[in-house]
């Protein structure tokens, strides 16, 4: 080197080299696909719902290749409705479903909570005898440890956290089976917007349980960077007559006053259920925007025709589809994107945190 100048241009290049080195360290991109730019992150969770044993389940080679860091099953994770108390339909699921994955190399990181099929009962609540002897097979299928908190208490209720580049990222797990009062059957079989239910305005109903609620009130006080709430029904949707929080609006109204008078600025919603995939959004009275992400189904599509949604933003998705949330930890920002069976971003949002 000849000069000082010499010196300095030489110092910067390393220091450029060293900074794309440990910024291309702690974070991953994605190809733009379809139009739906998803911008450097340094998390992917995975989701989806609704998995039938008995049906092939192609789209699982596309969620292998996305590598995900956790893969959340968001319910009806196996079809067993079952009503005698030896369970036989869910137990012969449960194997089935277990030679699936064994027969695939599936080996996903994942987690799970139950909806109504992998519960024993279509549509069932707390009044489902079997519910213990079900909650049981979804232990051992999941391979849940002994000693967790959901062997020895009621309900699957739970939460885990997670870290991305030294941020919390806060995953809670709602129980809308085992403690769920019975809902009020349509006046209107069929009719858009009462297909099967209509709200029921009685306030003493409950969707979680008090000690549920009282769980879920300290969660959500906990400090972390990023919350996610896992419901495998829908929170937001509205303007549909099947299962959804809105069958019970009063306690649709108590979860969202709960978010609302929380110290969070936003938050993601994550659901299941529908056999049809859609993104949600709401403001609440003070001003934080709730983003829910519906993905339904992973190998049981069903040829609906679109469905009222008010707070839905674009249309609904109905062939097989999962889930996929970016985590952007430098901008603070998180990215929702509804993917087909190939792996093909179909619908996104950007969130802000």
């Amino acid at each position: 080197m000849n000069n000082k100048h010499d010196f300095y241009k030489c110092i910067m290049s390393i220091s450029t080299l060293v900074g794309l080195f440990l910024f291309s360290c702690s974070s991953k991109t994605e190809t733009n696909i379809n139009d739906h730019y998803v911008a450097p992150y340094q998390m992917k969770i995975g989701f989806g719902s609704c998995l039938k044993q008995n049906k092939d389940m192609p789209i699982f080679e596309a969620i292998k290749s996305d590598s995900f860091d956790i893969f959340l099953m968001l319910g009806d994770n196996v079809y067993g409705d079952s009503q005698t108390e030896d369970l036989k339909e869910l137990k012969s699921a449960y194997k089935k479903q277990k030679e699936n994955f064994n027969n695939m190399g599936l080996n996903l990181p994942f987690e799970a909570i139950w909806d109504d099929h992998d519960y024993g009962l279509n549509d069932g609540g707390k009044n489902y005898p079997f519910k213990e002897q079900a909650k049981e097979l979804f232990l051992d299928f999941w391979d849940i440890p002994l000693d967790d908190v959901r062997r020895s208490r009621k309900g699957l209720y739970y939460d885990l956290l997670k870290s991305a580049d030294e941020k919390d990222v806060h995953i809670i797990f709602l129980d809308t089976r085992t403690f769920r009062d019975k809902l009020m059957p349509t006046d209107d079989r069929g009719a858009p917007g009462k297909e099967r239910y209509i709200p029921n305005l009685d306030r003493s109903l409950t969707m979680l349980g008090e000690d549920q609620w009282n769980w879920l009130r300290k969660k959500l006080a906990e400090p972390s960077d990023y919350k996610i709430i896992v419901t495998s029904i829908q929170f937001l949707a509205i303007g549909h007559g099947w299962e959804s929080w809105d069958n019970l609006p009063h306690e649709r109204e108590r979860l969202m006053n709960m978010i609302d008078n929380s110290g969070l600025d936003n938050i993601v919603v994550l659901s299941g259920d529908r056999h049809r995939g859609g993104l949600y959004q709401l403001k609440t009275n003070n001003g934080k925007i709730i983003t829910e992400i519906t993905s339904s189904s992973l190998n049981s599509a069903f040829p609906n025709s679109e469905e009222a949604g008010p707070l839905r933003i674009g249309g609904t998705f109905v062939d097989e589809n999962y889930g996929a949330l970016y985590i952007h930890t430098t901008e603070n920002t998180v990215t929702a994107s509804l993917k087909n069976i190939r792996g093909e971003i179909v619908r996104s949002l950007l969130v802000e945190n």
